[in-house]
């Protein structure tokens, strides 16, 4: 199976004006990294701490058109293993996998239809929250052209489209609104860091992940029972 991904970088709310090397390359190199940990995650069914660990398979930069904003990216698959794995879940389920983990991470609802990309997402849930960490920050980086030269920057598998950083996802990554009024729901924390003292938080046993924070500071002692 041969698929390539194609990242767009073009006119948000400015005029495409040439792509500053800096920012995108950064932002190429986070790209990848959200390609690896996904792919891998939606393959392997694990999250691996770094990118560079993912196995089985590679992602190339290919040869873009002349002329063209786009870049495409090729996957590679590097063993017999991987390759059964990856035709078993098929073109259509590792697309619904990565737009459902990719958009959720930026807080975008997406209906998940494929049966082996809800199996795949229901055996990682108890390993959501770290994936969800490791995107969220790749995706930081991934916004920079958006943030410092307000462009727009898309990511799709082949023609179709999985994600879109814009003006808008980049303010959900970086915002914190505080409202006045409060609402008491009921939450369960996946985890809780206690050098920290944040963790994260679901509404439901199948939902995405929310980073929290005490609304006081802890001490040391309050934080070991909050992570206990």
């Amino acid at each position: 199976m041969e698929l390539t991904f194609k990242i767009t970088y073009d006119t948000g709310t400015k005029e495409f004006d040439g792509l500053d090397m800096y920012y995108g390359s950064h932002s190429l190199a986070a790209i990848s990294e959200i390609l690896l940990l996904s792919i891998h995650a939606s393959i392997h069914e694990e999250v691996i701490v770094q990118a560079p660990a993912a196995k089985g398979f590679r992602v190339v930069l290919g040869r873009s058109y002349t002329g063209s904003l786009d870049q495409l990216i090729q996957l590679v698959v590097t063993d017999h293993q991987t390759q059964n794995l990856l035709e078993n879940l098929g073109k259509n389920g590792l697309y619904d996998f990565m737009k459902y983990l990719l958009s959720g991470c930026l807080g975008i609802p997406v209906l998940l239809s494929n049966r082996k990309a809800k199996q795949k997402i229901q055996a990682l849930m108890r390993q959501n929250d770290d994936l969800v960490d490791r995107l969220e920050r790749a995706m930081v980086r991934a916004h920079l052209p958006v943030k410092n030269q307000g462009y727009a920057v898309s990511v799709s598998l082949g023609r179709t489209p999985i994600v879109s950083f814009d003006e808008d996802t980049l303010n959900y990554l970086e915002t914190e609104v505080v409202e006045s009024d409060t609402e008491v729901v009921g939450v369960a924390v996946s985890r809780f860091n206690a050098r920290t003292g944040t963790g994260r938080f679901i509404t439901s046993i199948d939902s995405f992940s929310h980073s929290f924070a005490p609304m006081i500071d802890l001490g040391d002692y309050e934080k070991t029972i909050m992570a206990d």
